[in-house]
């Protein structure tokens, strides 16, 4: 539980909580940004000064100071149903340590591919970014996240557009992934090209996007070489003079020093193929091809592509030469038994004599292909030991459930029966209570993601199907519990507690009439659970098993029981806050 805006102050955790901070209780921890690590402080109170303002949920990830370590965690936040700035809100605390440590072995490949991670929640509106890209990104003085507003504000205004256009498809769900190019201001003035590879990286229960995320790379360096080399081209363009041997000659002493192979090809009127009028030595280091062989015969280009990536390859050029087009694709060689990536680019102009040229550039991007394919894999390896993870907790919580629920009841009724220390009468009741809490844990997990009447409605149905002949009403009036959703964890606490109260009813008051009613006021949550009965002493019975079972799950889940009773009747109260 926690107060905002600004500061969070802890009024409830749970053991979990406190073993991640490692602190043996509440008090003792006071304010929590007073543990998250010095360097993330801003960005920690950015975050909760943006969920304050907005009343919206939010993540804040980053690092805290413990007794024995700093951690890396990230912390949820989920706002009130009211605006009454006096209700606490709830969050999350999450240890990701060891998933941090296992993303660091993944660093030098970072480091090799000059890749910056980032993510965005679109619940809250921000984007978090890594330690990699704090230290590229100067001009954000050491914060690790921002709002959409602020990150577009850096943005060169021609490439807003197109880049807000790909974003929105991403979070409506229209791509699972984009690849963008855009420009970004430093402080200092200077623009930096970056190549963005983004993706839907989170869903909702419906399928919905909630969270983004990618990696970007700098390529500044690689557009400003192409720009150079377009200028060139340019250039050379400009002063072609009237004859094919000088532009040849030409071309051949202005590319021969650039670090991409260029070339030229030909199609003369009439003929149906173009012809090599010009390869730079950089474009033959790069396919392998021989000079000579290559001018003699055209297709002799194409026997270094990779033979998975031929035809595709052929057909993209033949459909470039019909339609006179510009061309722009990658593809795999095969040179010398070794597989490399290539971007070939060329633009076709009319020359005055009727020939069609192509003047094009051919560029080895193997190591950024490499880089990209480890980067995928990293993730890859990174998710399943996520989702592998989150399985065993997932088994443990299950076990523990079993163990606290039927499965102790069952340990006494075998002791019991070995000790012949019960009837047959009594061993049917603890198998039908075994059986009872089975059916309410299988409710609560099939429940995930619905609302407490779902599990409610199923535990009411079997206790009417088991008391029909039994000289009792029931009546409940649980309606307003399709607004209560919870965790499907916590749902079955709070049906054990109104298991454990009927059970007490039908077997102990001798009661004519019990009643079930759930309500909802300005932001309370009560359940209310009443007989007609005899009563008991409330003080006298506090160490029975059933009520003080009751009291422990209320208290683990910070909710407040009460219980009445008097010659009129008993009410039993939770309040869930």
């Amino acid at each position: 539980m926690i107060n905002l805006p600004g500061k969070i102050y802890l009024t409830w955790a749970d053991a979990a909580f406190l073993e991640i901070i490692e602190h043996p209780c509440v008090p003792v921890v006071g304010e929590l940004g007073d543990l998250v690590h010095p360097d993330n402080r801003a960005s920690f109170d950015d975050a909760l000064q943006s969920a304050a303002q907005i009343h919206a949920a939010t993540v804040w990830q980053g690092r805290m100071h413990t007794k024995s370590a700093i951690k890396s965690v990230r912390i949820s936040l989920t706002p009130p149903d009211t605006d009454d700035p006096e209700q606490p809100w709830t969050g999350v605390l999450q240890d990701l340590s060891d998933v941090m440590d296992l993303q660091s072995r993944f660093e030098s490949v970072l480091d090799a591919a000059q890749a910056y991670t980032w993510r965005r929640d679109m619940r809250s509106g921000q984007s978090q970014f890594g330690i990699r890209w704090a230290q590229f990104a100067k001009h954000e003085d050491g914060r690790t996240s921002m709002s959409s507003d602020d990150w577009l504000a850096r943005l060169h205004p021609d490439d807003v557009p197109a880049v807000r256009a790909a974003v929105q498809a991403l979070e409506r769900g229209d791509l699972d992934h984009h690849t963008l190019l855009y420009r970004r201001k430093l402080e200092d003035g200077n623009w930096v090209w970056l190549r963005v590879h983004a993706g839907v990286s989170e869903r909702d229960g419906e399928g919905i996007p909630t969270a983004l995320s990618g990696v970007s790379f700098d390529i500044t360096s690689e557009i400003e070489q192409q720009q150079r080399s377009d200028l060139l081209n340019q250039e050379l363009r400009n002063e072609l003079s009237d004859t094919q041997a000088a532009l040849e000659r030409t071309a051949y002493e202005i590319t021969e020093n650039i670090p991409v192979g260029t070339y030229t090809m030909v199609l003369m009127p009439g003929d149906d193929l173009a012809q090599f009028r010009f390869m730079s030595r950089r474009f033959l280091e790069i396919t392998g091809l021989d000079e000579e062989l290559a001018r003699a015969d055209p297709l002799i280009g194409f026997t270094c592509v990779h033979p998975d990536d031929y035809d595709v390859w052929v057909q993209k050029n033949t459909h470039a030469f019909v339609n006179r087009a510009p061309f722009r694709e990658e593809t795999r060689l095969l040179v010398q038994g070794q597989i490399r990536w290539v971007l070939a680019e060329s633009i076709p102009r009319l020359r005055d004599d009727g020939a069609w040229v192509w003047e094009g550039v051919i560029q080895d991007i193997t190591s950024q292909k490499i880089s990209e394919q480890a980067m995928r894999r990293a993730n890859k390896k990174l998710l399943k030991f996520a989702d592998t993870k989150a399985r065993l907790a997932e088994r443990e919580s299950l076990l523990q459930d079993i163990h606290d629920g039927f499965g102790n009841q069952l340990a006494i009724g075998k002791i019991r029966l070995r000790d012949s220390a019960g009837s047959t009468d009594q061993a049917v009741k603890i198998i039908d209570d075994c059986l009872d809490d089975l059916r309410l844990l299988f409710d609560s997990l099939d429940a995930e993601g619905e609302t407490l009447w779902t599990v409610l409605a199923s535990l009411l149905e079997r206790t009417v199907s088991r008391t029909r002949s039994l000289p009792v009403t029931l009546d409940w009036q649980i309606d307003a519990a399709r607004r209560i959703k919870l965790p499907a964890r916590v749902m079955l606490q709070a049906a054990r507690i109104v298991q454990e109260g009927l059970a007490n009813a039908l077997r102990h008051a001798d009661a004519q009439s019990i009643s079930l009613i759930v309500r909802v006021e300005r932001g309370q949550r009560l359940i209310i659970l009443k007989d007609d009965g005899c009563g008991f002493e409330v003080d006298q019975t506090s160490t029975g098993r059933g009520l003080n079972n009751m009291r422990a799950r209320a208290e683990e889940q910070g909710w407040q029981l009460t219980i009445s009773s008097d010659s009129t009747g008993c009410c039993v109260t939770l309040d869930m806050g």
